[in-house]
């Protein structure tokens, strides 16, 4: 029985003409890497594709990703596609969202899974909205390395693009940590990691915490390293240069485009772990850049059931902390003033209004935990 969800399969040989839509640049390294990043995200690949009319998968030659809306490939054919489409970790949804519902979700996870739901991670998928022929093009833009690294690896090149600082409006998924420097430089819906330098130069010395500088536009002279899922270019020349000289970005990708939910992706304490020190320097790490203002009366901690009617005093629920975000591995600090009480269950809670860098709401987080002996 052939799946509903290949309806939109075009006739063998054919494809749908892409239209500039912006989508983000991305690879299938990218996609497995960070997929709490992409989860929801309009991406842009190029791959090819495989399998048969009922499992159709995008692959690069190590990963491939299962599509729906691309047709499988004719014998012989290795043609290079760009696929324009939208990427899912379906798991990480709720059963029957609307927002997958003309796909015949269930029915894929039952013959797949063998239940009627995935659990997170288990079920990724690029739902196409348009598929086309690569086009071979001997043009260096950031769009171009960001979809094929492969071709610019250990190479160089010069790019033009505008300053984003450091990843202030969350273009991409992570910070290489190569320096304090590092900033990213962006340009037609695509960016890219610099490295290297600071981005200063004759007449012009940027900050990359400030959002006003991202108003300037650079051209980078570099070498393009890093690794498929996050690259950057190891740059030698830095140049401010007016913006009528840059030659990709449309007007439409100028506006600052707020990402995915932030989500929690680690703790210590894991959740439900008991005996806790009550000492215990309590950490979360986040899938985003954060925005260090935000935790500021959005985290909130208590003891919880039987334990919160300590001396009789409803008072004693909260507990008095401090928080310390680190930018450079996005993990915030929870410290106690006190020492917290021994054989306690405590709950500790983050709120929707703790925000990315670019204004996207955490996704509220609640961590549960209970302390051992003194």
């Amino acid at each position: 029985m052939l799946l509903s969800v290949a309806l939109a399969v075009t006739p063998l040989g054919t494809y749908i003409q892409a239209q500039p839509t912006g989508h983000m640049p991305a690879t299938l390294a990218a996609l497995e890497a960070y997929p709490s990043f992409f989860h929801r995200v309009k991406v842009v690949v190029r791959a090819k594709a495989e399998g048969t009319l009922q499992d159709v998968f995008v692959t690069d030659g190590e990963r491939r990703v299962r599509a729906l809306n691309v047709a499988p490939p004719v014998a012989s054919n290795t043609d290079l596609l760009e696929i324009e489409g939208t990427y899912w970790d379906v798991g990480r949804l709720r059963p029957g969202d609307p927002r997958v519902a003309d796909h015949d979700i269930v029915r894929l996870s039952e013959r797949v899974l063998g239940k009627p739901w995935p659990s997170s991670g288990e079920l990724k998928l690029l739902i196409a909205d348009s598929t086309s022929r690569a086009d071979e093009t001997e043009t260096t833009t950031i769009r171009n390395i960001t979809l094929e690294p492969s071709r610019y690896r250990n190479q160089p090149v010069t790019l033009t693009g505008r300053f984003r600082g450091r990843n202030l409006y969350g273009d991409l998924p992570e910070a290489p940590g190569v320096s304090s420097d590092d900033f990213v430089l962006q340009s037609g819906g695509a960016a890219v990691w610099v490295v290297g330098m600071e981005p200063q130069g004759n007449g012009f010395e940027l900050d990359v915490m400030a959002r006003v500088d991202t108003s300037r536009w650079l051209e980078v002279t570099g070498i393009v390293s890093g690794r498929d899922q996050l690259l950057e270019i190891d740059a030698r020349t830095i140049t401010a240069i007016d913006r009528s000289v840059a030659v990709e970005t449309p007007a439409a990708s100028l506006r600052p485009v707020q990402g995915p939910a932030p989500e929690v992706i680690f703790s210590t304490p894991t959740p439900n772990d008991t005996g806790v020190a009550t000492s215990e320097l309590v950490r979360f790490q986040f899938s985003r850049d954060m925005n260090a203002a935000s935790f500021s009366g959005n985290v909130e901690a208590s003891y919880v059931g039987n334990a919160a009617a300590t001396n009789n005093n409803t008072q004693a629920l909260s507990l008095e902390l401090t928080v310390e975000y680190r930018p450079r591995n996005r993990v915030l600090n929870v410290n106690f003033a006190e020492p917290l009480l021994p054989y306690r269950p405590i709950e500790i809670k983050l709120g929707r209004n703790i925000l990315a860098l670019d204004g996207a709401s955490l996704v509220p987080y609640s961590l549960q935990f209970a302390t051992g002996g003194p």
